[in-house]
């Protein structure tokens, strides 16, 4: 009974903490729809009581923080490493230029014996498009613009790009060394490549270089061009048409009609949480999921569907009115998380006096394709709600698993949100007489692993002190969140 009583203690506790209200309200709705009636049962649409989500952890949260605890010990952090990007310009202009050999591609190429110099294949030299202005108002952590991901285990970074050459750093997987060029060195019969990364690193207070086959990890970039492009896309959406936005979370506005029998349809869109978009006014017509929190545009009624298109695919669709509101719907688009699948990074960016200025760029993790879980939806979504901190299952025992804080729901259960928190069991007395209780270690910054592979369940893992950033500057009915690959 002590336990029942002490478990339901902390699950109040944590949920009253964790709803907030929205924070901006646009109550003057210009849609081409009868809003308040059907908007009505979309004004609680937020959390409730019962409001708890899936395990946001893809793999067990201990061997993330394991890993951290290693990364710290051996000091090969961002803070450690990675030569934050504004003194990559300097740091670059001291370094001697290579030949560059235009326009050949990165990948396998014939076996070489390198000799004096190595060819160049590629530069990597991303630029912040000049549309977008610096303005940055988080920069806890060193990021550059390139940069190379380690995913083999202690692996040998060379003098020069051969295997004779002298190892000049041991690599630890997950480490992250500024990037500068792919080259021609030697070819390795193992993995028929003669592809190498120049890379560069701190040591203490001086830059080293090297070079790493390009088997043993990836060359990662922040795509601002591809996100610049869609902010624009989907400003340009907002500012010219009228939107709204899909609302289906937890199935509350009821479940989508089986696809041919199934719970997924032929683009992969799941069910659950989500509404039946028809090719026709009716539904005995051809139909795809349109998943809850994905921005539309309406273009049309009638007395049971909008017809509405997406930025999310191409065509234009019918879906049943209770599926789609404008509850807070964006008028006037301010404020962007783009979040980069492909690159486990996001950018964030805000609209001041006619242009988009980045205000930060960061490390993410996204959720992994696998059994039992869920990648991150790629698509333009609505900020729907912030969360101070959810609570999450358990996969298998289905009881309180941990919470997540300062969370953004954006669609479905995916939240962005910061480092997850495993409570800790604590066992008391025996027998009859056992009793556990849930303690709550306390919130956690920071883990090694963000920004690597993705780790989550759908959801979108920042360091806790960004997403406290994030949470306290978005703003519901200004805000949207992108996911790009």
């Amino acid at each position: 009974m002590k336990r029942g009583i002490l478990l339901l203690f902390i699950i109040l506790a944590l949920i009253i903490s964790g709803c907030s209200q929205p924070q901006a309200v646009h109550v003057d709705n210009a849609l081409p729809i009868d809003n308040d009636k059907e908007n009505i049962g979309h004004k609680n649409e937020g959390c409730t009581e019962g409001d708890m989500e899936e395990d946001v952890n893809v793999s067990d949260l201990e061997e993330d923080e394991d890993l951290t605890e290693m990364a710290e010990e051996e000091h090969k952090t961002e803070e450690d490493t990675l030569v934050p990007q504004e003194e990559v310009e300097e740091e670059l202009q001291e370094e001697p230029e290579e030949p560059v050999t235009p326009q050949e591609p990165v990948q396998p190429q014939e076996p070489v014996k390198p000799q004096g110099e190595y060819p160049v294949i590629k530069e990597f030299d991303t630029q912040l498009p000049e549309n977008i202005n610096l303005d940055i108002k988080y920069d806890r952590y060193h990021t550059s613009y390139d940069y190379f991901l380690v995913l083999g285990a202690g692996i040998n970074v060379r003098e020069k790009p051969t295997t004779e050459s002298k190892i000049v750093k041991k690599a630890s997987v997950y480490e992250k060394l500024n990037l500068v060029q792919a080259v021609k060195g030697q070819h390795l019969s193992k993995y028929n490549n003669d592809t190498w990364y120049k890379v560069f690193w701190k040591n203490k207070d001086k830059v080293e270089y090297g070079y790493a086959f390009s088997a043993l990890g990836e060359p990662r970039s922040f795509q601002f061009d591809k996100m610049g492009e869609s902010i624009t896309a989907l400003k340009n959406e907002i500012d010219n048409t009228n939107t709204a936005y899909v609302s289906n979370y937890k199935n509350r506005n009821g479940a989508a009609p089986l696809y041919n029998g199934k719970a997924e349809d032929k683009y992969g869109v799941k069910r659950y949480q989500a509404a039946p978009a028809y090719t026709e006014p009716n539904t005995k017509s051809e139909f795809r999921y349109i998943s809850d929190g994905s921005l539309v545009t309406i273009l049309d009624k009638n007395d049971k569907f909008y017809k509405i298109r997406t930025l999310n695919f191409e065509g234009e669709y019918w879906v049943p009115r209770k599926f789609i509101t404008s509850w807070h719907s964006i008028k006037e688009l301010t404020k962007v998380i783009v979040v980069d699948r492909k690159n486990q990074n996001e950018g964030v960016f805000e609209y001041r006096d006619g242009k988009w200025n980045l205000i930060s760029y960061i490390f993410a993790t996204t959720g992994e394709k696998a059994k039992h879980k869920e990648e991150t939806s790629l698509g333009y979504y609505m900020a729907i709600q912030t969360r101070e901190r959810f609570l999450y299952l358990d996969d298998e025992t289905r009881e309180i698993s941990g919470y997540a804080p300062y969370a953004i729901r954006f669609n479905g259960g995916a939240y962005i949100h910061g480092v997850p928190v495993n409570f800790e069991i604590k066992v008391e007395g025996e027998g009859e007489e056992q009793k556990e209780q849930r303690i709550d270690p306390g919130m956690k910054e920071y883990l090694y692993t963000i920004g690597t592979v993705p780790r989550s369940h759908k959801c979108v893992r920042n360091y806790s002190s960004h997403a406290e950033f994030l949470y306290n500057w978005i703003e519901i009915g200004k805000s949207a969140v992108i996911v790009i690959e």
